[in-house]
């Protein structure tokens, strides 16, 4: 298992420098959060699909979450998925997630289909939609739809400025705990800016040997 895949945040306290959003997404979840849609835009590697996914694990056990790639999603798909959300699920949480990833790929008439199909979600259900700042502004000049559409969900913008600090520490933790650490805290910071606060990317190059001693 990948670096970046074995220290995924398993709970709130564990996304880092996200404060703004994690405070959001506590007040959600003591209202409770099916019935809703989010929408999670931010850099690549700073938590969206952590933050997609422990919001899912509120509702739903991992085995009634669903995963879709946007591009392959068809509008005749949204109104199959949107059918199979009025069943609850077997498991210890009855509710059921669906995650839409680089959600700025949905083509036009998946866009249509999903402003009918999230005025009328189950009280169980939860969708959770995540993209790149860059590829949100490509939606709005695809869509004359996407502005609608991000009017029935609670947005979330992740940032990338203020992270190199929290990130190199936790980075140069893991790296310790595994061995590949040989290097000052220094180094871990510019490891950070040279990846643009990029977590992911500091895990691949930590667990490629980039802050071993040479």
């Amino acid at each position: 298992m990948m670096l970046y895949e074995k220290y995924r945040p398993k709970s709130w306290d564990e996304i880092l420098g996200q404060e703004q959003a994690v405070n959001v997404m506590h007040r959600l979840r003591k209202t409770g959060l099916g019935g809703h849609a989010l929408w999670v835009s931010g850099p690549s590697g700073v938590g969206k699909s952590s933050l997609a996914r422990l919001a899912a694990m509120e509702i739903a056990d991992p085995f009634n979450i669903e995963e879709y790639d946007a591009g392959r999603l068809t509008d005749k798909w949204v109104e199959e998925i949107e059918r199979s959300l009025h069943s609850y699920r077997i498991g210890e949480k009855t509710g059921v997630a669906v995650i839409v990833n680089e959600a700025h790929a949905m083509k036009a008439p998946v866009v249509r289909q999903l402003l009918v199909t999230l005025e009328r979600i189950p009280h169980h259900a939860l969708w959770v939609f995540t993209t790149s700042l860059k590829g949100q502004l490509s939606l709005f000049d695809k869509s004359d739809d996407a502005s609608p559409l991000l009017s029935r969900c609670i947005c979330l913008t992740l940032k990338a400025t203020g992270l190199d600090l929290a990130f190199a520490i936790r980075a140069r933790e893991i790296a310790q705990e595994n061995c590949l650490d040989g290097a000052p805290l220094e180094d871990y910071i510019g490891l950070a800016k040279s990846c643009r606060a990029n977590f992911r990317e500091m895990l691949c190059q930590i667990e490629a040997g980039g802050m071993l001693s040479h």
